[in-house]
């Protein structure tokens, strides 16, 4: 049939428009005039800003610790909730889950693997180490271990105490796009093919030669804290927005951590004040040293070693070193990467 051909179209007699709606929701149909349109002129979220101490967090761990083993539940995880998102259990953000999790002397956590990417802050003890495909990572405070899509991965304590780590996924992110995925190893132990020092030496004389399965996948404590200390040193202008900040990234690529988490480390000098500013990533922090006040959206939230809380998108925030004396350190893992190639991301200072 023709364009312009008269076409039979049969009309019911006394048509309405809510008869309309009617009989194209029978055939999975929807007219766009049912939509009243009332988009907010600035990002909006559900997440809510929020902030988790430690000790509630911790003393949640211990008691885990009593009466849950890595045979029960495969891992020992408290998960940090969000009080903003509803119905949506154990969810950080709409983007983000952050998690402790902790593993006893002479456990052992079996292999799996996930297309959630997760990553391994560590904040206590030493001596465990993470194997992702094969490659060995031993555990030291303020470590970075990154666990890309789909690598196998076990955790294995031979030490003489509990080792704890900040867990981040992007779960929820993963989730909406419905792409979850979760394999266990038939061996749930790996074989070792090599220690992560190893793995870092080799990027630091052949970057191109390195194989994809040997990647660069432990930040380690003793070379990061000395590279904020240089940069504090080399007389740079510290960011108005977060003091002395260095963001991890993937030396091949120059890339962020990971494709859907920017990790970052900052410092803020004793009463250091930064300027306030908002943008549409979301970040979760981490108090690994020090103390001080986030202000978000104009609520103060006092933190101090070992606490974590979230800056929601858009929200305006700075934040304060309470300490006259001593610097404050934050961790921080933010969703910037997945934001960034859709054109998506945003920031501006804001006056308060």
């Amino acid at each position: 049939m023709s364009s312009d051909s008269k076409e039979d179209i049969r009309i019911p007699a006394n048509d309405s428009l809510e008869r309309l709606d009617q009989d194209m929701a029978k055939k999975s149909l929807d007219g766009f005039w049912r939509v009243r349109l009332s988009v907010p002129p600035e990002p909006t979220t559900n997440v809510k800003p929020f902030l988790w101490k430690w000790e509630d967090c911790y003393e949640s761990l211990v008691r885990a610790g009593k009466l849950v083993s890595p045979e029960d539940c495969d891992r020992r995880v408290v998960r940090l909730v969000n009080p903003g998102i509803e119905d949506r259990r154990g969810i950080t953000t709409h983007t983000l889950q952050l998690g402790l999790q902790s593993v006893h002397p002479g456990e052992h956590a079996a292999s799996h693997r996930h297309m959630v990417v997760a990553l391994r802050f560590v904040v206590k003890g030493a001596g465990a180490f993470t194997t992702i495909e094969g490659q060995k990572c031993v555990m030291a405070e303020g470590d970075l271990i990154l666990n890309p899509r789909f690598c196998w991965h076990d955790h294995t304590n031979h030490g003489s105490e509990p080792v704890v780590w900040l867990d981040g996924l992007d779960t929820p992110l993963i989730a909406s796009l419905q792409q979850k995925a979760f394999q266990v190893s038939p061996e749930p132990v790996q074989p070792i093919d090599i220690e992560s020092d190893k793995v870092s030496a080799l990027f630091g004389l052949a970057r191109s030669t390195v194989a994809v399965k040997n990647q660069l996948i432990h930040y380690r404590w003793k070379d990061t804290y000395p590279a904020l200390k240089a940069l504090q040193a080399s007389g740079a202008e510290p960011s108005p927005f977060d003091g002395y900040l260095l963001e991890f990234r993937n030396p091949v690529t120059g890339g962020p951590t990971l494709p859907s988490i920017q990790c970052a480390i900052q410092l803020l000098d004793p009463a250091k004040k930064t300027a306030a500013h908002r943008h549409t990533s979301t970040t979760i922090y981490h108090a690994f040293s020090g103390s001080g006040t986030t202000f978000i959206g104009g609520q103060p939230f006092d933190w101090k070693k070992g606490d974590s809380f979230v800056v929601p998108l858009w929200y305006p925030h700075y934040h304060v070193n309470r300490s006259a004396s001593e610097e404050a350190l934050l961790f921080s893992m933010s969703d910037a990467p997945v934001l960034k190639p859709l054109e998506l991301y945003r920031e501006e200072p804001v006056s308060l």
